[in-house]
C-alpha cells in the first residue's frame, strides 16, 4: 500500500508486506529522483507460531503503526511500527476469531466490528504515542435481527432463520458496516450509531456461494453533492 503523508516519512512511501507460511516480511520504499531504488528500510522478519493463512487487509497508519488483518483464525492481530521498523502482535478480544473487520478511529484508536451469527459487537482499542494502548473496550453490542428491523427482514423474506452474517467492510470510525448473508445473497448496510438496517444488494442465487463471496469498496462523500457554478458567459460564447 501507499502510505499517506503521516506515515512517518516524507514523500511518497510504499509499504511492501508479504507472508510465507510462518514468516512475515516487510520493506519500505521511498520515491526519489532516481526512482524507487533499494528498500529504504527492510524490517526484520517475524516468525509466528501459527500460519497467517494470508494477509487480508492493511489499514492506514495509526500513530505511525500499521495494522494488518490476517486469516489465521487466531485471536491475534499483526502490527508494524514504521518508526522502529519492527513487528508486534495485538491480542484481539477473546470472543472474536474469524468474522471481524478493523477500522481507524478519529481519536487515534482502532475499532473492531465482529459478528457471531446475528450478534454484532463493536470494540475500541485506544492508541497512545508511546505504546499500543490499554486493551479492548466493548462499546456497543446488538442483535441485528430484532425489533422492527427483524420484522422487516423476516416479512420480506430476506433472511431464512438459523443462518449467519459475514462482516464485509467497516467504515472509518466504525460509522457503518456492510454485512453479507451468503445463504440468500443479500448484502446489508448497517448504520451503527442509529442501528438502521437496509438491504442494498441482491446477488443471483447461482452466484451466492461462488468465491470470492463479495468485495466492497465504499466511498464516502457529501450528500447532496456540491458542483462548481457554471460560467454562463463562457457557455454562450461556445
Amino acid at each position: 500500500m501507499f502510505l499517506p503523508g503521516d506515515g512517518g516519512r516524507n514523500g511518497i512511501t510504499l509499504l511492501y508486506l508479504w507472508a510465507v507460511r510462518l514468516k512475515v516480511y516487510a520493506e519500505l520504499y521511498v520515491l526519489g529522483y532516481g526512482g524507487w531504488g533499494v528498500p529504504a528500510t527492510a524490517v526484520p522478519e517475524l516468525e509466528l507460531s501459527f500460519d497467517t493463512g494470508f494477509l487480508q487487509e492493511i489499514l492506514p497508519p495509526v500513530h505511525v503503526k500499521v495494522f494488518v488483518v490476517t486469516a489465521s483464525g487466531y485471536t491475534l492481530g499483526l502490527g508494524l511500527d514504521l518508526v522502529a521498523a519492527s513487528f508486534f502482535t495485538l491480542q484481539l478480544p477473546v470472543s472474536v476469531r474469524r468474522n471481524y473487520k478493523l477500522s481507524c478511529a478519529e481519536d487515534s484508536g482502532l475499532y473492531l466490528v465482529g459478528v457471531d451469527g446475528f450478534q454484532l459487537t463493536v470494540w475500541l482499542h485506544r492508541m497512545s504515542g508511546n505504546g499500543n494502548g490499554a486493551g479492548w473496550l466493548l462499546v456497543d453490542t446488538f442483535y441485528v435481527c430484532e425489533g422492527e428491523a427483524c420484522t422487516r427482514l423476516v416479512r420480506d423474506g430476506w433472511i431464512p432463520p438459523g443462518d449467519y452474517l459475514d462482516v464485509v467492510v467497516v467504515g472509518d470510525n466504525a460509522d457503518f458496516v456492510f454485512l453479507d448473508h451468503a445463504a440468500s445473497g443479500v448484502v446489508f448496510y448497517v448504520h451503527l450509531r442509529s442501528r438502521v438496517v437496509e438491504k442494498v444488494h441482491q446477488r443471483m442465487p447461482e452466484k451466492c456461494w461462488e468465491p470470492p463471496l463479495i468485495a466492497l469498496s465504499p466511498v464516502v462523500m457529501i450528500w447532496p453533492p456540491v458542483f462548481p457554478a457554471r460560467d454562463v458567459g463562457h457557455d454562450q460564447e461556445e
